[in-house]
């Protein structure tokens, strides 16, 4: 057995708990196939009912067909093995009250997909749910780092969420690689400057530093040569709405690696990150086709003046 094959043996017994008979629906766009191929063998051994479902693009404005979106309202488990992402869309959420379990992993490389089998999902768990209570019953945090990162971040209105790759109950979510605590900070009121590490659909070859300064719980400026200037049009498409911090996490995965590519670097424990757009999923008000990650690497965390995270170094247990 690959690693590959283990990783989707562990995806299919373990974080769905995959039934006889079950209806699975793969929705995979071009790029990702070989990991869509991968997980719908081993599907097909579990269930007769596993359909993959190819897409040859998606778009951010409108990811999906409605047909789909009626389609996955009737699956027990969907895999959105895609990009863009369809994590934070109508369908997805749309899907869930129905019952389907879904597992997004957007953008997802065949290495990232194989250190899911190194996950320990138990400790995970407990980790994600532990950060996520702190962060429901918190004021503030702020986060730091050494690359410029300095942010004050008010979270007194909403509650702590917890990604844990576990989705055995119906209209169950995750990603994979699991592991986060996160929360939607309070609107309009975030401040301070983010610099980015991964993420915000920067390619990781990108050697210019792209900073963010954070007004009023916005973007207010973004700057860092053609890569900052290429962002900021692509959010412009969106409005003024797609500016808006919609979320703060903290990756809680020791088995993740820094791959320069958010999916996975947002769950490595001992970074955090700051996500801009649509906030629904969060417990939030804004609802909109976009919902883009900033990842900081050491990153130091404080709750309400506890410290979290330590430059990169879980600090409470």
């Amino acid at each position: 057995m690959t690693r590959h094959e283990k990783a989707a043996q562990i995806i299919v017994n373990k974080c769905v708990d995959l039934k006889k008979d079950e209806a699975v629906l793969i929705i995979a766009t071009e790029p990702l196939l070989d990991v869509a191929k991968i997980l719908f063998r081993a599907c097909s051994k579990r269930t007769n009912k596993a359909q993959l479902l190819h897409l040859s693009h998606l778009t951010s404005k409108e990811p999906l067909f409605p047909a789909i979106t009626t389609f996955m309202q009737k699956m027990n488990v969907i895999f959105a093995i895609t990009s863009p992402s369809i994590s934070h869309t109508n369908a997805r959420r749309r899907a869930c009250r129905a019952g389907a379990r879904i597992v997004s992993m957007p953008n997802i490389t065949l290495n990232t997909f194989a250190r899911i089998a190194q996950m320990d999902f138990e400790k995970i768990n407990r980790r994600s749910k532990k950060l996520a209570d702190i962060l429901s019953m918190a004021n503030e945090a702020r986060l730091s780092a050494p690359n410029g990162t300095d942010l004050i971040l008010p979270i007194k209105k909403r509650k702590g969420y917890s990604d844990t790759g576990v989705v055995d109950t119906p209209g169950a979510f995750s990603n994979l690689p699991a592991g986060e605590a996160a929360i939607a900070p309070d609107d309009g009121l975030s401040r301070g400057q983010l610099v980015v590490d991964s993420g915000m659909g920067i390619n990781p070859k990108d050697l210019e530093q792209v900073t963010i300064i954070i007004k009023d719980g916005r973007a207010a400026r973004i700057s860092g040569g053609p890569t900052a200037r290429k962002l900021s049009q692509y959010l412009s498409k969106f409005g003024s709405d797609s500016r808006l911090v919609a979320e703060f996490g903290i990756g809680t995965n020791d088995a993740a690696h820094i791959s320069g590519y958010a999916l996975e670097d947002e769950k490595v424990l001992g970074t955090a990150h700051i996500a801009f757009g649509n906030n629904i999923s969060f417990g939030g008000t804004n609802d909109l086709p976009l919902h883009l990650d900033a990842v900081v690497y050491k990153s130091t965390v404080e709750i309400d003046g506890k410290l979290i995270i330590d430059k990169g170094k879980l600090a409470l247990e």
